[in-house]
């Protein structure tokens, strides 16, 4: 989907409000990253985000590319289009990244993958521009990200939320990132939930004429059906330096139905989770008993 101007905008809020490092360590993009043209003719606001980072001038990026829409007002990201990295290294970052697209970038499954060892919580910003819908096991991919994180480093997502519906496996929805932060204490500095096309479009012709090989008057029913894109852009910090806790979707102050969903969730059920969370012995004893858990059910 590629990095547009709406990053700058943030990273430079970020900064201002001391949420960001005072000297930039290191950045891990999940998902190798290219620039829109957005972001390429930000110019301006290049320079106002490398003057709060301490840099002068702008980075050694081209202009914008040639491309075209797609639908609505979405461009499309031209396949020349250059990579982030310049941009990341220039703010002063130490730049990795995540990707299986046979670069040089770190391979790893996001379904599966364990984060390496010497990878845990070694970066002060993790970035997910448009990844992680891509990705089946949603449990698995925002554990990585949490592992990744630095204690009090910060994660950005801009993410698919309406419409994009040929786009990913998942879109997503603000209750997500609100329950996200909910299980593992993250504090949320920003959250926007908008459309990105201006005009609505109609349903793609590949799915209406798939469903039509089911109820042949789809086409007729869908007809005055059109399709907004709309994105979500949601900056989370990492507070409390603990085992990833997966989002649960209950009430707050539900009571557990039996001693794994206690265990599992135990920030959601124990009452002083964030004001005295589990002291590092603790949360070994957990996450093996997790693991055992696990592991049970696989051969049941």
């Amino acid at each position: 989907m590629g990095v547009g101007i709406n990053a700058i905008t943030l990273l430079h809020a970020l900064k201002k409000q001391g949420h960001l490092s005072a000297k930039p360590r290191a950045i891990m993009e999940i998902g190798r990253q290219q620039l829109a043209n957005s972001f390429l003719n930000g110019i301006a606001e290049m320079k106002a985000v490398g003057a709060e980072f301490g840099v002068a001038g702008l980075p050694p990026l081209p202009s914008a590319l040639p491309t075209h829409i797609v639908h609505g007002n979405l461009e499309h990201l031209n396949p020349k289009a250059p990579d982030s990295k310049p941009f990341w290294e220039w703010l002063g970052y130490r730049y990795a990244t995540i990707d299986v697209d046979g670069s040089d970038a770190i391979a790893l499954d996001l379904n599966y993958d364990p984060v390496p060892e010497s990878h845990r919580g070694q970066f002060d910003l993790v970035t997910n521009f448009g990844t992680t819908e891509h990705i089946a096991n949603q449990l698995h991919a925002f554990k990585v990200i949490h592992e990744l994180t630095a204690h009090h480093g910060v994660m950005i997502h801009d993410l698919p939320a309406m419409g994009m519906v040929n786009h990913g496996l998942v879109n997503y929805n603000v209750k997500f990132f609100w329950m996200l932060a909910r299980s593992n204490g993250y504090q949320v500095l920003h959250l926007n939930y908008r459309p990105e096309t201006a005009h609505p479009y109609p349903l793609p012709d590949n799915i209406v004429d798939y469903c039509t090989t089911f109820e042949p008057q789809y086409r007729q029913q869908v007809g005055p059906y059109q399709v907004v894109d709309g994105m979500i852009f949601v900056a989370l910090k990492k507070v409390f330096d603990i085992p990833y806790v997966p989002p649960l979707d209950v009430p707050t102050g539900d009571k557990p139905i039996n001693r794994a969903m206690e265990e599992r969730y135990w920030t959601l059920y124990r009452p002083d989770a964030f004001t005295a969370p589990p002291a590092k012995a603790e949360r070994k004893s957990l996450l093996e008993r997790i693991k055992q858990l696990v592991g049970l059910r696989k051969s049941a």
